[in-house]
Formats: C-alpha cells, structure tokens, sequence
C-alpha cells in the first residue's frame, strides 16, 4: 500500500493527504460499481411446472377410473342435482321447511348440496312465509319441488292473491282521494321488471334500495354477466332479508336469457380473476392446465382441477364456453 500511495504523489503531485483521500473515493467507486453484481438477484418469476406436473398426476389417476367414480373422490358432493322423491325410495309426510335441520331435508330425498342452501336462504331471509319460496333455492329442480309441494305447511302465495293478483306488486295501499277534475287518484302498483335489465332508477323504486344499493347491484350483475337464478341475488353484499325478499318478488329473468360466457381457451388470466365466482388461485390454475394441454374440449374438463369444488363449478357453468 506505501508504495501505490509514493507512485501516486510520484505521478500526480498529490499531498499525502489528497493521496488518502483519492484512494477512499477510488475504493467507493469500485465498490458502487460491483455491487449491483454481488447482491442483485433474479426476481424469481411464477414457473408452473409445479402445477402442470400435479395436473398431469390427477389426469392420469382420472383416466384410470371408471366414468361413474371420476369425480366422487374429488368432490365434496358426488351430485348436484337434487335427486326427486322418484328416483329415491323415501316416505314424504307433512313439514314445516322453517324447522327442519339439513339432515331431515335428506330424509325427503333433497341432496345436501340443497339442503345446505335452504338452510342459508332460511336464515337469511328469516324463515319462509309461503311455499313458493322453496323454488328459489339454488339446486332445487321443479320435479323436487312438485314432490314435496303438497307436503309443505305453509301458505301459497296464489291462494294469498287469490283475490286480486295484482297486489302482489302493490308497494303499498294508498287511501283514495278526490281529484279536481273528477274521480279519484288510482293507487300506485310496482310493475315487476326484468333484474337483468334494470338500471338504478328502477332499483330505487324498491323499498331499502338507496344509491349505494343499487349501484353495487349493477355493478355485480354486469360483472356476473347477468343473472340466471333469483338465489344469485343473495351473493350480492349488504342486501338485508328483507330487500332480498323484495327483489325476488318484483323482478324476474327471461327464460331465454343468455348470460355473458367467458371463453375458456382465449379468456386471459385477468378476465378470468374478475369474475366474482372466480379466484386469482383458480384463474392461474385454469390457464396452466390450458398451456400444458392444449385447448379445453369441453368445459366439464374443468373437474379436473382438483381445487375447484363441485358447488363452485356448477356456480360457474353457465358463464363459461369453448
């Protein structure tokens, strides 16, 4: 060091003093220079061959299997279809839905797939008052519920109406009054309206429906690409029991409605995530399984995603297409 320190103030006239000081400096720079080489690392970047190989385990274990045992070990419910008093042997007799546990639903031939939804529609909307709402549970067939409609104790609705069928979408009665130019002042009925084209001025006229509402309603819906049941509206967030109550009662869907499809072999991952019964998790998962095997045949090939629950697939069905 004393002899680079006597060739440096040798060949630049340096003091001892500026000498020392040259050499920090020059030892900062080196320093700043390799640094970036000694402590930079690669980002570590998603690398999906962990994914692709555990998805090629569960293909190879599904081909192995019977058609009729595909799906059983990986879902928690084999059937989502509710099975009809029909098809299974069992005894219906009288019941009020409002006490019933999960396990009794069964006892009447109802899948647990349904029977847990019409525990969490009950409690939501704070038991059931007519028959008729049984048929908006999510999973409950017609045949199912002309099963068990004799045995229900509950008032119908159409026997409720019978008088006049339009007070069903009578907000309220409103006391006749004289009018200036003669007659009286005609009452003022809700029409029911289509919930997959409402905008927030016809939510409003709902009672609890304020601008927050029905702006989060629109929002949901176009984001779900529509509604294909009146149960969807229970997974919008914040509506109470009894606004629930009320939109199922005053809104309806088209039997020919189409919801907005995602496309399973072009949609993006970022497409993918948006979608509210979908998950960042599920998305990336959807996009390994296409990269590493090609284009979905059918969308029933989502199954074999082993993370995708039987409740959540069936949820997201009618949205998907090829």
């Amino acid at each position: 060091m004393k002899k680079i320190k006597f060739w440096i103030r040798r060949n630049f006239g340096f003091s001892q003093r500026h000498t020392n000081g040259f050499l920090l400096l020059l030892s900062i720079v080196v320093l700043a220079i390799s640094a970036p080489f000694i402590f930079y690392k690669n980002p570590s970047q998603y690398n999906p061959a962990q994914d692709q190989a555990e998805l090629d385990s569960l293909v190879a274990q599904l081909e192995r299997q019977p058609e009729a045992e595909k799906y059983a070990k990986y879902s928690k419910y084999p059937k989502v279809e509710a099975p009809t008093a029909k098809s299974v042997k069992v005894k219906l007799y009288p019941f009020n839905p409002n006490t019933f546990t999960s396990d009794e639903w069964l006892t009447l031939g109802v899948s647990r797939f349904t029977a847990n939804n019409i525990i969490k529609y009950r409690d939501k909307a704070g038991g059931f008052k007519y028959k008729e709402q049984l048929q908006r549970i999510y999973g409950m067939s017609p045949e199912t519920y002309q099963s068990l409609e004799p045995y229900i104790q509950l008032p119908n609705t159409v026997e409720r109406n019978q008088r006049d069928p339009e007070k069903q979408y009578t907000t309220k009665k409103y006391p006749e009054f004289p009018r200036s130019g003669g007659g009286t002042r005609p009452k003022y009925r809700l029409a029911a309206f289509d919930i997959n084209t409402a905008d927030t001025t016809e939510l409003k006229k709902i009672r609890g429906i304020g601008t927050k509402l029905s702006d989060r309603i629109v929002k949901f819906r176009d984001k779900l690409g529509g509604f294909t049941q009146p149960a969807q509206l229970a997974d919008v967030y914040g509506l109470s029991p009894e606004v629930l109550d009320s939109l199922q009662k005053y809104t309806f869907i088209q039997p020919d409605f189409n919801p907005k499809q995602l496309n399973l072999n072009t949609a993006t991952y970022e497409e993918l995530r948006q979608h509210p019964y979908m998950n960042y998790n599920l998305a990336r998962l959807i996009i390994a399984y296409r990269t590493q095997h090609g284009p979905y045949q059918t969308v029933d090939a989502l199954r074999s995603i082993k993370q995708l629950k039987e409740e959540q697939f069936q949820k997201l069905k009618p949205y998907l297409q090829l």
